[in-house]
């Protein structure tokens, strides 16, 4: 007798795929295991990447047993969901009319006029996409911890096959690369989305496995060429630059990021985490898989939110401090000369600091399987008391809020136009408008120094360092002074080295 055949939900067929792939079992095998046609089967194991992306890379809900919606109903329901993202984003409430309503619109939009978005819709809709029915009601922005548990249980799943070494989280964070201690009332009261603050920002992109290994940082300013870059290849820095008027990320800017990112992992097996942001584009790699956080949930689920990111900043400030205190004798620290360049420099020493433990706990703590010779879980790095100390030197001011001021910076466009949405939800990048930008606010010229001046001053840094007992310091003068050595050789081939030395 023929087995009686069933509707099997998500889970169901995940289930079978990893009993296919575990056991080697055969169909009729599986067909009797889990009471269905050996047909049924058959199409399940055709569909299996389909079904895990599914699974994994998308909030789909895992009991859900009917197919998917295709054709014009696929598209109004892509670009309703992508909407609703961009709006939970902005922590706005958003009711079941008014997705019903937003529904109809983009239908009109895609030329479906015959569509009817009735509760029907709604509830389907809601249920594809695993939706909590107290976030369509607009009762609270809070994490849903249903959804949280729900992910932390296909997170393993998910990372099964993939060595710490090869799983990776990326985002994005706005820094206000030149703000001090006596801003901090100020900068409070502002809503950080841009504005008259937004000419002092810029946008970091850290990308870290679970090691602790960070990938070279993205950092997007608003112009292509400041003055202070002159004479320097910034990226040599170890950074990579990129500009646009709002210094955001873009979806142009990070397919780019993803396309290189891709050919460096060729070779590895790659699992990459990032949030769904309306600039962090759905791609098909090569040797890379991208795995999308449910929306709303980063607070708690994803590593860089729970603590590198903070101590990325906390370093970055440190530097900064450090810089004004130590010429508060020569320049008014209520404006002090900070460039881009010295952003980008403090930026790669911010990430230099960062304790590989210090990641690998933050990865730990967000759920992710962690190896057994990494013991108990502890509190990650805290840098507070050495940035308090900093800021009570010269500054009435609370660390905390100085360590947070930028921490809600928009860093991408969330717009909420239809027509935007469709065409992949992001304008075009701007950079080619601002490649010859100067930035007004990097300071004056800088004096010229001499390759001869530059060596004698190295000379008189190894003397200071030794007088000062500094091992560290007087090695990286050391290297320093070997570097304009180098240079002078270079700039001398066609003449006696020593008529530059002794002229």
């Amino acid at each position: 007798m023929a087995p009686v055949r069933s509707r099997l939900t998500l889970k169901n067929k995940i289930d079978i795929i990893k009993c296919y792939d575990a056991k080697k079992q055969s169909v009729r095998e599986l067909a009797t295991q889990f009471k269905v046609g050996k047909t049924q089967i058959g199409t399940i194991l055709k569909s299996r990447v389909d079904l895990l992306r599914k699974w994994c890379d998308e909030n789909v809900n895992g009991e859900t047993k009917k197919n998917f919606i295709e054709g014009k109903g696929f598209e109004i329901d892509h670009v309703c969901y992508e909407w609703f993202c961009r709006v939970r984003a902005k922590n706005l409430p958003i009711s079941g009319p008014l997705i019903q309503q937003k529904a109809i619109e983009i239908a009109k939009t895609l030329g479906r006029t015959n569509f009817k978005a009735s509760n029907g819709w709604l509830e389907k809709f809601r249920k594809r996409h695993n939706i909590a029915y107290k976030a369509i009601c607009g009762e609270s922005s809070s994490v849903d911890h249903d959804i949280v548990d729900d992910w932390n249980n296909k997170l393993v799943e998910i990372c099964e096959g993939f060595v710490p070494k090869n799983i990776f989280n990326l985002d994005e964070t706005g820094l206000f690369f030149r703000a001090l201690p006596n801003k901090t009332m100020c900068l409070k009261g502002e809503n950080c989305s841009g504005g008259k603050i937004s000419k002092e920002r810029i946008t970091v992109m850290l990308c870290v496995n679970m090691e602790g290994d960070f990938e070279t940082p993205l950092v997007i300013g608003k112009a292509l060429k400041p003055r202070c870059f002159k004479n320097i290849i910034v990226n040599d820095l170890g950074v990579t630059w990129k500009a646009n008027r709002k210094a955001w990320m873009t979806q142009e800017l990070m397919k780019e990021w993803l396309s290189n990112f891709d050919r460096k992992m060729q070779g590895r097996k790659v699992i990459l985490f990032l949030d769904n942001a309306t600039s962090h584009p759905h791609l098909n790699l090569q040797n890379v898989k991208l795995a999308f956080f449910p929306p709303n949930v980063t607070s708690t689920c994803q590593p860089l939110d729970l603590g590198i990111i903070k101590n990325f900043k906390t370093h970055y400030r440190i530097n900064l401090l450090k810089h004004v205190i130590s010429s508060i004798d020569n320049e008014n620290i209520k404006k002090p000369n900070v460039t881009v360049l010295e952003a980008v420099m403090w930026t790669t020493a911010a990430l230099k600091k960062i304790n590989k433990e210090t990641v690998t706990k933050c990865f730990i703590k967000a759920g992710f399987p962690g190896s057994d010779n990494i013991g108990k879980l502890t509190q990650v790095e805290d840098l507070s008391n050495e940035l308090t100390k900093l800021v009570s030197t010269i500054y009435p001011t609370n660390a905390q809020d100085y360590s947070s001021i930028d921490e809600c910076l928009q860093t991408e466009d969330l717009s909420l136009n239809i027509e935007d949405i469709i065409n992949d939800g992001m304008s075009e990048d701007e950079s080619h408008d601002v490649e010859q930008e100067e930035d007004s606010t990097d300071g004056v010229d800088e004096e010229k120094i001499t390759l001869k001046e530059a060596l004698q001053l190295a000379n008189k840094l190894k003397t200071f360092c030794l007088n000062k007992s500094d091992a560290v310091s007087l090695s990286l003068v050391n290297q320093l002074q070997s570097n304009f050595e180098a240079i002078a050789i270079q700039e001398k081939k066609q003449t006696k080295i020593s008529d530059f030395f002794f002229q």
